[in-house]
């Protein structure tokens, strides 16, 4: 079982933090939150594995507590890593599953749901990388361990809307539709400890985007548009709790910092495909360093798809092929 990592922040909060992606010596993490108040309430489950159920108790008897003791999970996105691990748990404990009302019913058949995913992300990035065979093989391997389980079902006893208070007793966690980083994200503000819970919609450093899956990925716009709509919440806010990576103490700007690293993007993008056609592998070298991970460079190939898709919709950038290869141009 790979090491958990696990703190309690505060007397009502712990974070649990679980490997995911262990390829070789590379590890990627996802967070968990738990709440620890009259209800013991967990924020994201946590990716698939075949030994999660001891990871999870392994991670809550460090705590002082047992999955049993869980009442409720609830979702801030419907990806793998974040959801996933339920399903070697599922039925087996009373545990209540909420996540955004629109992805309910979508992700109920929750197997065939990232079935879906995984074959609409295989199929795109197969044209994208045709004569690219090294960063084509490592995608696939990268998304083969990530897009799972490709089996089982969550039944979701309650959808969440906007605006929605969940009580736990002293913490009062509303829900704030930020979608973007997928269609159905939320995040959960805590307004008498000026918390927020963000997901995967805000990270520290750079934007998390997953582009090519047919409307099910990510969506630059409305992805700014839940940017602008979060600055209200930030001005408040002593901490925000991202789902990977750091917790943020420097709130205030965070909004607007991502805001200006998606407008560099856009313009280096446009930049480079004003002197010629390029391929989506030509543009993730204009705006990365070369020297990267197997699972830095996917996420890589997801921002920029992301970039291109908004482009390609706006009437900027057309698209089109030659040969093997997909080529981006100005309009």
């Amino acid at each position: 079982m790979d090491k958990i990592y696990c703190k309690r922040i505060f007397p009502y909060l712990a974070l649990i933090r679980i490997p995911y992606l262990s390829l070789g010596k590379e590890r990627a993490f996802v967070n968990t939150y738990l709440i620890i108040d009259k209800e013991l309430l967990l924020i994201d489950a946590g990716p698939w594995n075949e030994n999660y159920r001891d990871t999870l108790s392994f991670a809550l008897n460090q705590l002082g507590f047992s999955i049993r003791d869980i009442s409720r999970i609830i979702y801030t996105h419907a990806h793998p890593d974040h959801m996933g691990g339920v399903i070697e748990v599922n039925g087996q404990y009373e545990l209540s599953h909420s996540i955004y009302w629109e992805a309910q019913e979508q992700v109920k058949q929750y197997g065939q749901y990232i079935n879906l995913l995984k074959s609409l992300s295989r199929e795109i990035f197969s044209k994208h990388l045709f004569l690219h065979p090294l960063e084509r093989d490592i995608y696939f391997t990268v998304a083969d361990s990530y897009w799972n389980p490709t089996f089982g079902e969550i039944e979701i006893k309650h959808g969440l809307h906007e605006g929605e208070i969940i009580d736990t007793g002293k913490l009062k966690l509303e829900i704030v539709f930020t979608p973007g980083h997928s269609p159905w994200d939320i995040s959960l503000w805590e307004e008498n400890k000026t918390m927020l819970f963000s997901g995967d919609f805000l990270l520290k450093r750079s934007t998390t985007l997953t582009g090519g899956l047919n409307g099910l990925g990510s969506d630059l716009k409305v992805y700014e548009s839940s940017l602008k709509k979060i600055k209200k919440y930030l001005l408040k806010a002593k901490f925000v709790f991202p789902s990977h990576g750091p917790s943020i103490t420097s709130c205030s700007n965070l909004a607007d910092d991502l805001s200006r690293i998606i407008e560099w993007r856009e313009n280096r993008i446009l930049q480079k495909l004003s002197t010629k056609k390029h391929t989506l592998i030509d543009l993730i070298t204009t705006l990365f360093s070369s020297n990267c991970s197997p699972v830095v460079l996917v996420r890589q190939l997801g921002v920029v798809l992301t970039h291109l898709e908004m482009l390609e919709r706006e009437a900027k950038v057309i698209c089109s092929q030659d040969g093997g290869n997909i080529l981006y141009a100005l309009s």
